[in-house]
């Protein structure tokens, strides 16, 4: 297949664009609930001021909205105008607390930290809003620039099937498989941090970000400390993700394996089977990912099975998932992965009910499984 130059810095450009816009949308730290600020200011506040005020129990239980709104407010004027502003607290709150004059003391000795904090989430701020600008800024001059045309031809082709089944409402687990339409094609499964919502759209991000930059002729290096660049901006790097990436050589029938906080993956020749494993951390952790990439040479009808976290931790010394896949009944990718599937299921089941019989408590422990399997043809 062909595919012109100034399509693909087209599409280089689109892709800093893209990150650009994803970086600014991120947060850099997790919001802060209320609960977590009530228990902040009473730990810092409380035992100074309150803690043998006889209200102390109606202005921070039965009334802390409005003990907080006043405290945020007196903050906020401290901040701005320092200990001489007058009054800190309203008409209303004074009333009501014989002790305003300390609680104004005791809030002046928390603004250096607290003037810290904000000082630093300004910074990092202002770093995204840089780093994107100059991502979307780099991505327009790209999309503008025009070179002569070449071309890459590959005749096999690459068969994908997929099965999953989900812990909560919506899986963690997303994957994503991508023509590169240079010889190659990257297939990934990614994992998100614990399940839900919250896991789901991490793991589509980092796919679909992965995707983009690839297809707009990155390397896989520079496109996964990108990627890596952009997660770890997200809650400070609290949430991350693991990859799992097979990425073909068309033309070559090679496969390069890269994997971060992954299981590992099979590939079935006959009824030989090689483990593929890796033990770097998941993406989002550390500054910079390094690409390990272990190779194999894989023919036509081989078999590549990647699976998450949620299936390969069924494994144990009883139950080998090298032994099932060197027994797969079919070499329909679908129809494989559809099988592993079901196995899966059935002896997480079988797992479940075991556990209720010793310990009729306990929560039913699962997770989100996903299981891809592909084939060369």
């Amino acid at each position: 297949m062909k595919k012109s130059e100034m399509t693909r810095l087209t599409q280089l450009g689109n892709s800093f664009i893209e990150l650009g816009n994803a970086v600014q949308q991120m947060d850099v730290q997790p919001p802060q609930e209320q609960e977590e600020i009530v228990k902040d200011l009473y730990c810092r506040v409380y035992p100074e001021v309150c803690d043998f005020c006889a209200k102390k129990n109606w202005c921070w239980e039965e009334d802390r909205t409005f003990t907080l709104e006043a405290l945020a407010a007196a903050c906020n004027l401290l901040e701005n105008q320092g200990f001489g502003a007058e009054p800190v607290f309203s008409t209303r709150f004074q009333g009501r607390c014989s002790r305003s004059g300390q609680l104004k003391i005791a809030l002046w000795n928390q603004m250096e930290p607290y003037q810290q904090q904000q000082a630093r989430q300004r910074q990092t701020e202002e770093c995204k809003a840089n780093i994107a600008h100059q991502l979307v800024q780099l991505g327009e001059q790209l999309q503008h620039m025009r070179v002569g045309n070449a071309a890459d031809l590959h005749n096999q082709r690459l068969l994908v099937g997929r099965a999953s089944s989900k812990k909560e409402a919506v899986s963690g687990d997303s994957w994503g498989v991508q023509d590169l339409q240079d010889g190659r094609m990257v297939q990934i499964l990614c994992d998100g941090m614990g399940s839900g919502e919250l896991a789901m759209e991490q793991s589509k991000l980092a796919v679909h970000l992965l995707q983009t930059l690839l297809s707009g002729g990155l390397s896989m290096r520079l496109s996964l400390n990108m990627l890596n660049t952009v997660l770890s901006f997200q809650y400070g790097g609290v949430r991350f993700s693991t990859m799992d990436i097979a990425l073909w050589n068309l033309n070559t029938g090679k496969i390069e394996f890269y994997k971060y906080g992954a299981a590992p993956s099979f590939v079935k020749n006959g009824k030989q089977v090689t483990v593929h494993s890796g033990d770097s951390l998941p993406v989002g952790i550390l500054p910079r990912v390094e690409a390990a990439m272990p190779e194999h040479s894989i023919a036509e009808g081989d078999l590549l099975v990647m699976m998450s976290d949620g299936l390969y931790e069924l494994n144990d010394g009883g139950f080998q998932w090298e032994h099932i896949i060197s027994c797969l009944p079919t070499t329909n990718p679908q129809l494989a992965a559809e099988y592993l599937l079901a196995i899966a299921t059935s002896r997480m089941r079988a797992s479940q009910k075991k556990m209720a019989a010793l310990h009729p408590d306990a929560m039913p422990h699962g997770d989100d499984m996903t299981v891809l399997v592909s084939r060369l043809f």
